[in-house]
């Protein structure tokens, strides 16, 4: 099986101009397209405005009748006066093309009778104005010229103006929309991917997923794959060592708390505050060393988690009374606890630490006069049903530019969660883990005026 680097290396004589000549491919034909279509756009309106308007037509087929009328009176002068009372400029002429009437023709009108046309006829599309010649009896016709404010012309620019405008965005629209997709899919499977790296999937791989559509993005992905294979390899090579180092330390902390239980009975009465120091610091270093192992345990355990349901109420009234021994003279500790919640999907040892590190958090650092509360309540996200156990104090709070990496492993926010307070940075982190291995969520927001408050989703068991 080839990797990733000879994958890599394969494509790169392959990825110049790939999407350069992609992208000039698509905006060539859409713009061959809309020129096209434009043309035809230009022909369908040319056929269906440039002619005369029925209701000119109308008239002039009048006025032809009229000046048949007056024809077949014989009286010329009155048909000059007639002509020269009409709206148009006209005349009726004789088969040889002279004035029946005593109206005197223009010798530019004249020279126009040449083109004389059907009013039926197909008109240019530029305003002008155009002769019509309706046959009347024996040869004569009435030669009747158009106006340039009746030409249908007049509005052909603007009405094909708009059509050119409304194709050319229609299809720009759709091929941008096209070009997005093409874009769009490969760029969303690298986004979704590094959500779930920056989430902790060190394995998540996207370069099958993108395919070989756009090479610039295939090599884009097996670049994105060689970096999360890199990040998984130096990921499990530090998780392997805390785990190695935790391991063997337990060994000579074991050997080190004999020698201390033998030096304790050999030290005289004025040194034994020595031997107290020296076995809390083994106590701490014990603790933290379980705590290591603990969060280790977690993270290699998210698929093969042992979920039951679980009734939350019975579950935190069990685990109080060991909390309460920890509060100070001061501080006060309310549990408001529904006795009506859904049993939950998760494991009984993990919530059980859960809730005992976020309410020994708060007695630790929300302050001597503290009032506590554990609440739960029954919320819906997404249309998914969860019990929310809320951990409550009206201590300082958390500044909020760190309260998104108060779950990080080894994390301390400032003074407050320093060596002597006995704070590690892995008691949040254990949280965090044990509730993604039970498919629940933990927030944590501050409260107002102030205070802090932190969240467990559980998911509810289906019914």
């Amino acid at each position: 099986m080839e990797s990733l680097t000879q994958r890599k290396a394969w494509y790169k004589p392959h990825q110049q101009h790939g999407l350069v000549v992609r992208l000039f491919s698509y905006f060539t034909v859409s713009l061959l397209l809309i020129l096209l279509l434009q043309n035809l756009a230009e022909i369908a309106l040319v056929k269906t405005m440039m002619h005369v308007p029925q209701k000119v037509q109308q008239n002039m087929q009048a006025m032809a009748n009229q000046a048949q009328q007056l024809i077949d009176n014989g009286n010329r002068q009155q048909l000059g006066q007639w002509e020269q009372q009409q709206p148009y400029y006209l005349f009726v002429l004789d088969k040889d093309q002279r004035e029946i009437g005593n109206r005197k023709m223009h010798p530019h009108f004249a020279f126009k009778l040449n083109y004389a046309r059907g009013v039926n006829t197909l008109l240019d599309s530029r305003v002008n104005q155009p002769i019509f010649a309706i046959p009347l009896k024996d040869g004569n016709q009435l030669m009747i010229q158009l106006p340039y404010q009746l030409h249908p012309a007049k509005y052909f620019s603007f009405y094909f103006g708009l059509i050119q405008v409304v194709i050319a965005v229609l299809i720009i629209l759709m091929f941008s929309f096209l070009i997005a997709r093409y874009l769009q899919r490969p760029l969303n499977t690298l986004r979704d991917a590094s959500r779930s790296l920056a989430n902790g999937d060190f394995s998540v791989r996207v370069a099958n997923a993108v395919g070989d559509s756009a090479v610039e993005f295939k090599s884009l992905a097996i670049d994105f794959d060689e970096m999360a294979e890199q990040i998984q390899i130096l990921s499990e090579r530090q998780r392997r060592l805390i785990r190695d180092v935790s391991h063997e330390l337990r060994t000579p902390l074991a050997r080190h708390n004999l020698s201390l239980h033998l030096i304790r009975k050999r030290v005289a009465a004025e040194h034994q505050h020595l031997v107290d120091r020296l076995e809390r610091e083994s106590e701490e270093m014990n603790q933290l060393v379980n705590e290591i192992l603990e969060f280790n345990q977690l993270q290699n355990t998210k698929e093969n988690a042992n979920l039951i349901p679980i009734d939350v109420e019975s579950l935190c009234l069990t685990t109080v009374p060991g909390i309460e021994a920890l509060l100070g003279k001061q501080q006060i500790l309310t549990i408001n606890i529904d006795n009506n919640m859904p049993l939950v999907m998760g494991d009984p040892r993990l919530i059980v630490r859960a809730v005992s590190n976020l309410l020994g958090n708060a007695i630790k650092y929300a302050g001597e006069n503290a009032h506590i509360g554990l609440i739960s309540t029954l919320v819906v996200v997404e249309g998914q049903e969860f019990v929310q156990l809320s951990v409550e104090d009206d201590g300082y709070g958390i500044a909020e530019q760190h309260l998104k990496r108060i779950f990080d492993p080894f994390t301390r926010i400032e003074g407050a969660r320093d060596k002597q307070s006995g704070g590690y940075g892995l008691g949040l982190a254990i949280v965090k883990e044990a509730m993604v291995v039970m498919n629940g969520t933990v927030n944590a927001e501050n409260r107002q005026p102030q205070g802090l408050t932190i969240q467990l989703l559980l998911p509810v068991m289906n019914k």
